[in-house]
């Protein structure tokens, strides 16, 4: 287990994080993917 998410990771589960979690998360993910910043998943959905 890596910990820190990647593109791929986004793109693998994108179903899940848009159902589970929503489309502001799914946002948030892209966002940090975009600027490269190196987080976690918990990192990301506990942003307020």
């Amino acid at each position: 287990m890596r910990g820190i998410i990647t593109g791929r990771d986004v793109v693998q589960n994108l179903g899940i994080i848009y159902r589970e979690f929503g489309a502001r998360c799914f946002v948030r993910c892209l966002w940090v993917l975009a600027i490269g910043k190196r987080t976690t998943f918990l990192d990301v959905i506990s942003q307020h």
